[in-house]
């Protein structure tokens, strides 16, 4: 089933990409046409739906085609090998942002360039395709600064050992991602060739783990441990080692519950380290005391009743605690998966601040029997709490984007509903982060 374009940018770069496609189809790529018409016009949709500037639009979707997706491979198929970003496979997901209100938006996604389609049998824990679009990007995205990346990609990638030694490491860590590139794009371009975008480089710390013999969380705090010149920034080692105590209390499974330490593409005086956690706690106090870093995070106890209400609304249930009791939070297959989603929480790290910024990352699936339920039980939260703006609401935006299928007929196209405090422990403004993924692999869109 098609998707019906919302975007008068893209449906304009239609006949520009569709004279390209003879001379990308004779080269290296056949999947340009598919990707484009399918992710591009989905991330063009969110743009336009987040009120972006026209010349922003243009210039970030052209990037996109021209670069991204020619480096995405071919189109999915039955035996194509799955990504650990979206839970059936595919390689994308996007956000929505909100900062207090549903006036104010931004639009940020992540991609998965490991080579899937066809599989890299001989390197799978490659990330060559991702660095030469993080090369590409050195003298056109704001602030680039690529140092502190390339001491994380020594410590945690292993693409350097043999094909039979990289596929035991896989087996053992028992996901295949090596890593994934993250984008924030601005509403503004500096400059004719700049990018309006922020990078930022996510890396599992499974691997790292596997091979060393110890927890996913240490793996991520001695990599951070060893950056060059961390020692300049006490902020960044003090707030790791909040996050160590805390941890330190804790069963050895909240440690293999790390999920990913990503980093920006800028200077380490400006970069923020964020650590993605699963987490294991069985009651909504339990998530909160994780939020909290028991307590380690003050300032914070106002929002308690906003959070819970966030979980009960886009859950569809009015009792949280009496759903997640069913589950088995310690099931070791549950922070081994790459695509199997837990409620997470990610702390932001920077030189600025000696406490880590937490943000609460649901995962509704878990509960709501359908994506419906979900975007009806955010805006009913947005309006309670007075983010909504006057215009759409997140259901009616996220359905202008995908319409590939009923929002009711099943969960699958949100993913995590993020909260928290932006970047800053101290400030009280609170940000809304909407997930979303196509499902490329389950509905491909031929």
């Amino acid at each position: 089933m098609a998707v019906a374009a919302q975007s008068p940018i893209f449906q304009s770069m239609e006949s520009e990409t569709s004279k390209s496609r003879a001379v990308d189809m004779a080269s290296t790529s056949q999947g340009l046409p598919y990707w484009w018409s399918t992710s591009g016009r989905d991330l063009a949709n969110m743009l336009h739906e987040a009120n972006y500037p026209e010349e922003v639009q243009r210039h970030f979707l052209s990037y996109y085609r021209d670069i991204i997706c020619p480096r995405l491979g071919g189109q999915p198929g039955e035996d194509s090998v799955k990504s650990g970003v979206g839970w059936d496979g595919n390689p994308l997901e996007y956000s929505f942002e909100l900062k207090g209100t549903t006036k104010t938006q931004a639009v940020r996604f992540v991609v998965d360039l490991t080579q899937l389609r066809p599989a890299d049998r001989s390197s799978p824990l490659s990330m060559d395709t991702t660095q030469k679009v993080v090369d590409m990007m050195a003298d056109k995205a704001p602030g680039f600064d690529e140092n502190w990346s390339k001491s994380l990609q020594r410590w945690f990638v292993y693409d350097h050992l043999s094909e039979d030694e990289q596929k035991a490491l896989i087996a053992k860590a028992g996901q295949q991602t090596s890593v994934i590139l993250g984008f924030d794009i601005f509403k503004r371009v500096a400059g004719p060739d700049g990018l309006p975008v922020m990078a930022k480089v996510y890396y599992p710390p499974c691997y790292t783990a596997a091979a060393k013999g110890i927890t996913r969380w240490q793996a991520v705090r001695q990599g951070i441990q060893q950056l060059p010149g961390v020692s300049s920034y006490p902020n960044i080692l003090k707030s790791t080692e909040i996050i160590n105590d805390y941890l330190s209390d804790k069963p050895r499974e909240w440690q293999m519950g790390t999920r990913y330490l990503a980093t920006d593409l800028v200077g380490p005086e400006k970069a923020r380290m964020k650590v993605y956690m699963r987490c294991f706690g069985r009651t909504f106090d339990d998530i909160w005391d994780y939020y909290t870093l028991g307590g380690r995070i003050t300032g914070v106890e106002e929002d308690k009743e906003k959070f819970r209400d966030m979980m009960n609304f886009v859950s569809g249930t009015n009792n949280y605690d009496a759903e997640i009791s069913k589950q088995d939070p310690l099931d070791e297959t549950r922070y081994r998966s790459a695509t199997g989603k837990l409620t997470a929480i990610y702390f932001s790290i920077s030189a600025d601040n000696p406490i880590p910024a937490p943000k609460l990352c649901i995962y509704p699936a878990n509960f709501a029997p359908n994506d419906e339920v979900i975007a009806k039980g955010l805006d009913k939260w947005l309006t309670k709490y007075g983010w909504h703006h006057e215009g759409a609401s997140m259901e009616e935006q996220v359905k202008r984007v995908f319409d590939h299928r009923p929002l009711g007929k099943k969960t699958g196209i949100f993913t995590f509903i993020g909260i928290g405090r932006k970047e800053d422990p101290t400030s009280k403004d609170l940000s809304i982060q909407v997930y979303v993924t196509p499902e490329l692999y389950e509905t491909p869109r031929y």
